[in-house]
């Protein structure tokens, strides 16, 4: 590790790598450190030793990273050996009375097998709701790349391209999941599942703001599903060549300890004890709060900016992740369609049971049917488990503070227990244990540091969303501090694994350091593609 580089990046997960690509393929000195002995945060494949198996602990699918250009931008498949597996069937959810919701890539083949279950009636407004989603998302989704706009200029864009479903597709933005899956369908099952997509967020999905993402799911048809071979952990080494590759550097197990700041400008990182001077810039890609709060000399940081990062917040509504996963005695016999086994499940029962498990959550206290997220990894490729085996990944959501105290290793076991038997009762019967690991809220933030153990780092909540992410003056990547910059999911568009944080906030350094300068005709074209998008849009809206 050198003691000086162009640019000092903080934090290797996939966001920070994706950042540190970008500037050091446009030529900078890039130096990355990571508290952890291994980079991804959030993604962590483990390999069992004496050849027990392989397990998922984090994030399971990618293909964000795909949707978003940031794989193909940094060659990540073409040249530095990450590998997808794709598939049609892209989620199924189990249901405790035995019925299944099936959803594949064809909206036609989904609409026809949720006829089967829901009845014809909800099944053909499914059918128009994905229509509608599938516009919306592609018109929010021109938001995504570069600084983000104020739900002003949002409102403004949306009302001047579609007129008054502009409108619609704001109040959308702003609503509830709740108030729109309550709108469209009068099944509880297939408005549960809806709800829980949104609940990716950790937020409650009768929250204001979070809509949108009760529209990702119906959204995504037309693309199969995937996620990398061998792993998530093949994004993340895919990333680390990337960076070697373009020169740039990584150490683990070198927590960030300082932001050194002089005269307005940071001007090094200490880490594991070492001085590393950043010549132009240093990037964070871990929380504002931690950066501003805890790295940097508070005699250094404006007092009105101090006031307002104190206010940013990540667990108002006291949610968190617990993760159970096991090597199993057998492959599972997933109900469903056949090769549903090799979906990405939610499993949240119905949308009563959803807001239930959120509200008990809230109190401190374990859902009595908590939302599931079930996958077997094991399904889609061998060398996950020893011969004729299987591994399971199970996630749920716990509370942050429980009602009875702190998470201790009897409450950890109890949960993971019953988010177990949950599952089993969902899917019928699970195959004999041989191996498990837990990973709760604590060992979460052993692993990434956030607070609350949030993935997202801070709230997805709408006073933390598009300019207003991760607070007024820290939105667009930069900060009041020169050479001080921001990316991570604590930045817009916020968290997932697409690598967009980790490419806008580049693009704002290399544009700062005078590296980039976004052409007339470069822009041109982009807004031509968003009056597209949005003409297609305006179509499809009123149409539905």
């Amino acid at each position: 590790m050198p003691e000086s580089a162009d640019v000092c990046v903080i934090g290797a997960g996939h966001n920070g790598l994706a950042c540190a690509c970008y500037l050091a393929r446009a030529g900078l000195e890039v130096s990355v450190v990571e508290a952890a002995g291994d980079p991804g945060g959030c993604i962590n494949t483990v390999t069992l030793p004496d050849g027990r198996g392989r397990l998922e602990l984090g994030a399971y699918e990618h293909g964000g990273i795909r949707g978003s250009g940031v794989a193909a931008d940094l060659e990540l498949e073409s040249r530095f050996g990450l590998r997808f597996r794709e598939r049609d069937e892209q989620t199924l959810s189990p249901c405790d009375d035995g019925t299944q919701l099936a959803f594949w890539s064809s909206l036609e083949r989904t609409v026809e097998g949720l006829s089967a279950v829901v009845g014809t009636e909800d099944a053909e407004a499914y059918r128009r709701f994905a229509g509608w989603a599938g516009a919306a998302i592609g018109v929010l989704g021109q938001a995504d790349a570069g600084p983000p706009p104020s739900l002003r200029g949002l409102a403004a864009l949306a009302e001047a391209a579609l007129g008054r479903e502009g409108q619609r597709l704001v109040q959308s933005f702003l609503a509830p999941a709740t108030a729109l899956t309550e709108a469209a369908f009068a099944d509880e099952r297939l408005r549960g599942v809806l709800d829980h997509w949104a609940a990716h967020s950790q937020l409650p999905p009768q929250t204001p703001g979070t809509g949108a993402g009760a529209l990702f799911l119906a959204a995504s048809h037309g693309s199969p599903a995937v996620r990398p071979e061998g792993g998530s952990r093949g994004t993340v080494d895919a990333l680390v060549r990337c960076l070697e590759a373009a020169g740039g550097r990584l150490r683990c197990g070198a927590p960030a300890e300082r932001i050194e700041v002089a005269g307005g400008r940071a001007r090094a990182v200490v880490a594991g004890g070492e001085r590393i001077e950043a010549r132009r810039a240093v990037v964070s890609a871990i929380d504002a709060r931690r950066v501003f709060l805890g790295l940097i000399d508070r005699d250094q940081v404006p007092a009105p900016l101090l006031a307002e990062v104190e206010r940013i917040h990540g667990t108002s509504h006291n949610v968190s992740e617990l993760k159970v996963d096991a090597v199993l005695a057998a492959p599972p016999a997933v109900p469903g369609p056949p090769g549903f086994e090799r979906a990405f499940m939610l499993s949240p029962q119905g949308g009563r049971e959803i807001a239930a498990a959120f509200a008990r959550i809230g109190c401190g206290e374990l859902p009595e049917r908590p939302p599931l997220m079930i996958a077997f990894p094991s399904s889609l490729e061998a060398g996950w488990a020893p011969e004729g085996g299987a591994v399971a990944w199970i996630s749920t959501f716990v509370p942050w503070r429980p009602a009875a105290g702190a998470w201790d290793e009897a409450l950890l076991e109890r949960a993971a227990d019953h988010a177990w038997a949950c599952a089993e009762r969902a899917l019928g019967s699970l195959p004999a244990v041989r191996e498990r690991v837990v990973t709760g809220p604590e060992q979460w933030v052993a692993r990434h540091g956030n607070a609350g153990a949030n993935p997202n780092h801070v709230e997805m909540s709408i006073d933390q969303l598009l300019a207003l992410r991760p607070s007024p003056s820290l939105s667009g990547y930069r900060t009041p501090l020169e050479g001080l910059f921001l990316t991570g999911a604590g930045t817009h568009p916020g968290g997932g694994i697409t690598g967009m944080p980790g490419r806008n906030a580049a693009g704002v350094v290399l544009e700062r350091l005078g590296l980039r300068r976004r052409s007339r005709g470069a822009e041109l074209r982009a807004r031509a593609a968003m009056l597209r998008d949005a003409a297609r849009a305006a179509r499809t809206l009123r149409a539905g």
